[in-house]
């Protein structure tokens, strides 16, 4: 086959790997992809890359011959376990799914390739002569518009991130299921919500794109619509039923934690206190505030035997609250893009600070 048909097929072959593993695909990567599956054919000194390096090309044709070692299915393991064990993942994709597609597209050829080589024997596929391709053929010429139609639904189909069987997942549409792949890349990225359904408490049809603050309970998630968080599962035990949620990833995130605790403060203390760690991203609070005038905005902070109990709770929840806050203790999620830097909280002023008179403080004990 032709250096245009081999390089098409190697990206093709890289993107069909992406959308398998979830992997998103890069442009780098795809060019590397396509670069790749022109190597094998260093043994024909005639071809694209033979005549880059004819000192290896030309000895390696008269020894072994052309499509034999440099195609075998020996060959092909070796590059593809060093390619995945000594470069970063998505190159390591590239590389391997490059290479591999080589051999697989000169099978449809009719002379075929010697892949079970030190064997002679040459594999075809398929097996029927009539149905091969001839080099710069026809058949090779409608085969590469064939790889080239495909190719823009299956990048689509890799840029969403969630691997061949996420997107069989998004097809059904389970909360249940786009929860529980949440859960093992909820590290990876920001993570958004396709979701249709119904408010439970409203009686009102609830269609949209939401980003996801965290899970709720056992199989649902809280979402951030404008109207203040909100839980989405498949009962009637939350916000919203769903009657079918797609997941969707969004732009690279890492996750900072900080650890704050406070007694005898207030609330707009605790909000100043949090305030400068949202100039890195976005704040969310799990713990447990002890008090009065706490008010209970679930799914996000619910009054619980000793308090307020908050679990990925925004800052905005406070909106509103003037409460006395006697014991704090919170951990502080900062969501932001990776590499950005995250400052510790301020001091939190005690309620002792803010009322007293700094000029009464040497007249007390």
């Amino acid at each position: 086959m032709l250096a245009p048909t081999h390089m098409a097929g190697g990206q093709f072959a890289y993107l069909l790997m992406a959308w398998w593993t979830g992997h998103e695909p890069h442009l780098g990567e795809a060019v590397l992809a396509g670069g790749a599956a022109l190597l094998p054919d260093v043994d024909h000194r005639s071809g694209l890359v033979g005549r880059w390096v004819p000192w290896l090309s030309g000895p390696l044709e008269h020894w072994a011959g052309h499509r034999t070692v440099t195609h075998s299915l020996v060959l092909t393991l070796v590059v593809c376990a060093l390619a995945v064990w000594l470069l970063p993942s998505g190159l390591g994709l590239a590389v391997a799914a490059g290479f591999a597609s080589h051999a697989l597209l000169d099978m449809m050829t009719p002379s075929g390739v010697a892949w079970f080589w030190p064997a002679r024997a040459r594999c075809v596929l398929p097996g029927h002569p009539r149905w091969r391709m001839e080099p710069m053929g026809r058949g090779e010429l409608a085969f590469l518009v064939v790889v080239a139609v495909l190719t823009w639904p299956t990048l689509l189909a890799a840029e969403r991130g969630v691997g061949l069987l996420g997107t069989v997942r998004d097809t059904i549409g389970s909360v249940t299921e786009a929860r529980r792949h949440y859960d093992a890349h909820r590290s990876e990225s920001a993570w958004w919500l396709d979701v249709q359904g119904e408010d439970n408490r409203a009686f009102r049809p609830v269609e949209g794109r939401y980003r996801i603050i965290g899970p709720y309970r056992a199989a649902g998630l809280i979402l951030e619509t404008p109207e203040g968080p909100r839980s989405v599962c498949r009962a009637d035990a939350c916000d919203w039923y769903a009657r079918r949620a797609v997941l969707d990833r969004g732009r690279a995130e890492r996750t900072t934690v900080r650890e704050l605790t406070a007694e005898r403060t207030s609330v707009a203390a605790l909000r100043a206190a949090l305030e400068p760690l949202t100039a890195a991203g976005r704040v969310y609070l799990l713990g447990e505030l002890e008090g009065e005038g706490l008010r209970s905005r679930p799914p996000v902070a619910e009054s619980g035997t000793g308090g307020l109990n908050l679990r990925y709770a925004p800052l905005s929840t406070f909106e509103g609250m003037d409460g006395r806050v006697d014991w704090a203790d919170l951990l502080v999620q900062v969501r932001h893009p990776p590499g950005a830097e995250v400052p510790w909280p301020s001091s939190v002023v005690s309620r002792e600070s803010a009322v007293i008179d700094p000029r009464l403080r040497r007249y007390l004990p």
